[in-house]
């Protein structure tokens, strides 16, 4: 029997979907070559997925591709939860949401997946089409063996790489070379289809509000309108049944329109329809040795609120910098443990969150009556915005960054989601975060607290280098005596949310958006501990 093809590759990367393609961009922007393969011979060209949500936009400015989503998009700010038979509605606002994208967006995966292979492509990033993994190994050594097939000529090809990403999906193959268990529970007797088609309007009014997502709850089904960019409409329903025998014909998703709209919409000519299940599924374990899973490839939840490739998006920007670090040894192995510790219970809350969404809109047969009484529970609202914007999530502090209790600063500290927040009328804090390493934020109340900056800041450049980008803020008043290329704020709002009470504070901002430390002048000690800790 002939030899297979031998090759090597430093990052391998299953799945060119919208989580592949953000973990190739996180790595190509920080200097690591990534191979992305695709069983698919050409890109999608349908789409399930269609909000992209608040820290989503965050994240993606922070990695300078959020201008072209918001080009292609539409703004939601809204969703609306009809009951039949009821006249009340429950809207969930986004309007209220902190930070510069109070609102989601509205675009179709297809063109989600455009915009990234731009930013992929443009880095130096190449995609391998129809080209499937077989299987994967892993030794004693903890060396990994990769089995791939040309899906149209059938050869086969055995690479060895260092690093192996599964972003393959929800059957993904990976996962299931990671030896893990798997709790998964589906949603029995529960079918979905969806369409993209236009909407002509009737002579009396159209019924749908653009600008957010309409959501019609009947006891045995629900329907689901939302407009989409190009002139088309989304309309998904779900009901009882097996998704085998749905009816996909423009002529039952009109009966069902006709039922809550009265023959106000009319369809026109479908883009293209689908049916599928939903399950809640999620692994026991992210990674095996130097093998992970990200995105759906190791959880799945309720579509309800759209939260699916978000979560799974976000899941490549935690990893993708600590990869990057550990590929370039600028970080220790360990830091990689941290990507289970973090994701994984982020997964967990966002499944049960979705079920909670899902027992209000998907919950068939259950009386209409029960399922308003859930949404009009006090909080529901604000608890389903804050879950789906995803502005909620932190993480538990997975290195040692405590200090004693009586040493900690009050408000944000090491997990927390790091707030957009105005410095001057000409800069924001996430613009100061637009690069591929941590930042550390000197901030200083006083001319007193400003004497051990230029120290503080050469030592942090000498033993880091362009691994973190120190950025010193002083309060208004104080710029002459501030170091060269200090900011001086238009306020101290800045200092209020992310230094110290008194003096000087230090805020290490980690790439991903999250605080790692938060500590006074005075505690540099703290600092440098954190900092060696998190990178080599």
């Amino acid at each position: 029997m002939p030899s297979l093809p031998v090759s090597r590759s430093s990052v391998l990367i299953v799945g060119a979907g919208p989580t592949g393609l953000t973990l190739g961009i996180e790595l190509l922007r920080r200097g690591v070559e990534a191979r992305v393969i695709d069983r698919l011979s050409v890109p999608v060209a349908t789409s399930r997925s269609f909000t992209v949500h608040s820290r989503t936009l965050e994240l993606l400015e922070l990695a300078g591709a959020v201008d072209e989503f918001l080009d292609r998009s539409l703004r939601g700010e809204w969703m609306d939860y009809n009951f039949a038979g009821v006249e009340e509605k429950v809207r969930l606002d986004f309007t209220q949401l902190d930070g510069r994208y109070p609102y989601y967006r509205t675009i179709s995966q297809k063109d989600t997946e455009e915009i990234s292979r731009q930013h992929f492509t443009a880095l130096g990033g190449v995609i391998d089409w129809h080209t499937e993994l077989v299987s994967v190994t892993v030794d004693r050594d903890s060396e990994v063996t990769a089995v791939l097939r040309d899906t149209d000529s059938r050869n086969l090809e055995t690479v060895y790489t260092d690093w192996l990403i599964g972003c393959d999906g929800v059957h993904s193959t990976v996962a299931s070379c990671l030896g893990a268990e798997v709790s998964r529970s589906e949603y029995a007797g529960t079918a979905m289809r969806m369409m993209d088609a236009p909407f002509q309007q009737q002579s009396r009014g159209f019924p749908v509000e653009v600008g957010g997502i309409d959501y019609r709850i009947a006891r045995d089904h629900m329907l689901l309108t939302t407009a989409l960019p190009g002139g088309v409409w989304r309309v998904l329903i779900s009901e009882t049944g097996d998704a085998r025998d749905a009816d996909t014909s423009p002529a039952a998703f009109q009966m069902i329109l006709d039922e809550h709209f009265d023959g106000a919409v009319q369809l026109g000519t479908p883009e293209w329809t689908s049916v599928f299940r939903t399950r809640r599924r999620i692994t026991s374990r992210y990674r095996n040795g130097r093998v992970f899973v990200c995105g759906d490839a190791g959880h799945e939840r309720s579509p309800a609120g759209g939260q699916g490739k978000n979560t799974s998006m976000q899941d490549a920007f935690n990893l993708g910098w600590k990869l990057a670090a550990v590929v370039k040894g600028q970080a220790r192995e360990s830091l990689l443990d941290t990507y289970e510790a973090e994701r994984r219970p982020i997964a967990e809350q966002v499944i049960a969150g979705t079920h909670e969404l899902h027992s209000v809109l998907m919950n068939h047969g259950i009386p209409v009556a029960e399922r308003l009484a859930i949404a009009r529970e006090p909080g529901f609202t604000q608890r389903a915005v804050a879950r789906i914007s995803a502005l909620i999530y932190g993480y538990s502090p997975t290195v040692d960054t405590q200090m004693p209790p009586g040493q900690r600063l009050g408000g944000l500290g090491a997990g927390d989601r790091a707030p957009d927040i105005e410095i001057t009328p000409r800069l924001r804090l996430h613009e100061a975060l637009r690069h591929p390493g941590h930042t550390l934020l000197v901030s200083h109340r006083d001319p007193q607290s400003l004497r051990d900056t230029s120290a503080l800041i050469t030592q942090v450049r000498q033993q880091f280098g362009n691994r973190v980008n120190p950025v010193v803020i002083t309060a208004p008043g104080h710029h002459g005596l501030a170091p060269a290329g200090a900011i001086t704020a238009d306020s101290r709002r800045i200092h209020d949310l992310y230094g110290a009470p008194e003096g000087g504070g230090l805020c290490l901002i980690r790439p991903d958006g999250y605080i790692s430390q938060r500590c006074r002048s005075s505690e540099q000690n703290t600092l440098f501990t954190t900092l060696r800790t998190t990178l080599a």
